[in-house]
């Protein structure tokens, strides 16, 4: 299968393009034939992304009612969809505000599966359709700090199993992609919200060291394709070996 023809007259919906594994899935698609629909929430960086892949914009605000069932409305059948979209609040639990968890929890958790629940009811999912949510290796390690984000994580890759069987007999798929350390804007913020030792201390636990958003994008691309027909359910790592330990 060639490179440049492996999603051909596929379509492919990538919510959070605008985040850098979303713009990188993005571009890692387009490179393989895909036509895309972007979504996220800076229009002016959506928009550039678009431009420069010929791409379609969807513009939503995926973590409300309202903005999902204008996305699901307005995109057309897809082949494949990617829930890239996420927020990342680190704190101490005693320090953890209300808005905080709850804001983590509707667009981390909440929102891919009432997105996807839109999209079935509205038949945008052709049969054999595949769905790849991002998830993290914090889903299944411990970190302090990181309830929030381990929680809504942890509840997001229970969703896609209980997902997966459900679609089956549509010949769909749910998969889940467990990033490690990867070297984007959103694991920079969160790195300096710590000191530099706790920092230096945790890139040691990965064998392979960080990883790039070329990582994920082609195991996202795997999962959405024909290479994965009779892979369902499951949270590829994608972590440099973090969690051999």
């Amino acid at each position: 299968m060639s490179g440049s023809a492996k999603f051909e007259n596929q379509q492919i919906l990538i919510v959070g393009a605008t985040g850098g594994l979303g713009g990188e899935i993005a571009r890692h698609l387009k490179r393989e034939g895909a036509e895309l629909t972007l979504s996220g929430r800076n229009e002016d960086k959506l928009k550039a992304l678009a431009q420069g892949l010929g791409a379609h914009v969807l513009s939503a605000d995926v973590s409300t009612s309202e903005g999902r069932i204008e996305l699901a409305e307005a995109v057309g059948v897809c082949d494949g969809v990617v829930y890239a979209a996420g927020v990342a609040p680190v704190a101490p639990v005693r320090y953890l505000k209300d808005a905080d968890l709850e804001a983590c929890l509707n667009v981390n958790t909440t929102a891919p599966l009432l997105l996807i629940r839109d999209l079935l009811k509205k038949k945008k999912l052709n049969s054999g359709a595949s769905i790849v949510w991002l998830s993290s290796v914090a889903s299944s390690r411990g970190a302090g700090g990181y309830a929030a984000y381990a929680s809504s994580k942890a509840a997001l890759e229970a969703a896609a199993r209980c997902l997966a069987l459900e679609l089956a007999p549509k010949a769909m798929r749910v998969n889940c992609i467990a990033p490690g350390m990867i070297e984007t804007e959103m694991a920079a913020a969160a790195a300096e919200r710590i000191s530099g030792e706790a920092f230096a201390a945790h890139l040691k636990a990965y064998p392979l060291g960080a990883g790039q958003p070329a990582d994920v994008a082609a195991a996202a691309s795997f999962l959405l394709s024909e290479e994965s027909r009779w892979v369902t359910g499951v949270t590829l790592p994608v972590d440099g070996g973090f969690s051999i330990h």
